[in-house]
């Protein structure tokens, strides 16, 4: 994949989102860390202690519980949410070209939140899970990576 020299991309996973800048060829990507968010997502019992609750119907002796919200799932959206927010500024602001990198789900919500404007100037989008200081692994992807 090309990605010019000055590029910025931004990898995106659940709780973490690093920007890198492509200091190496088009070709050959080298990736230097720019900037890194984190959301320390606290435990289970930290974000909610509430059981889930019941219903019953007034024909019927029977009873249903209503299904446990996933606490978690709405923290890491609401990064997601977060991180669309920050690409949105850094489309705003720069001139260079952005690959956004993303766990699958991740990249839904985020696609959901971007700019029409920061969507135009995506080079790609791709839905792999990457962590924070594993740029070389990255570099390597985008490298082999076909649009």
């Amino acid at each position: 994949m090309l990605i010019r020299n000055g590029s910025l991309i931004v990898a995106v996973d659940g709780s973490r989102m690093s920007i890198f800048r492509n200091v190496g060829e088009a070709f050959k990507p080298a990736l230097e860390l720019v900037e890194e968010h984190q959301d320390p997502t606290p435990r289970s019992s930290e974000l909610g202690t509430d059981r889930p609750g019941r219903s019953s119907q007034s024909t019927s002796p029977r009873k249903g519980a209503y299904e446990q919200t996933d606490l978690h799932q709405q923290a890491e959206d609401r990064f997601a949410r977060e991180a669309a927010e920050r690409v949105d500024q850094i489309a705003r602001d720069s001139k260079v070209g952005l690959v956004l990198v993303a766990a699958p789900r991740t990249l839904g919500v985020i696609r959901q939140n971007l700019r029409t404007e920061t969507n135009q100037k995506l080079l790609a989008e791709i839905p792999k899970a990457f962590g924070p200081h594993e740029s070389e692994p990255l570099a390597k992807m985008l490298e082999k990576h076909d649009v």
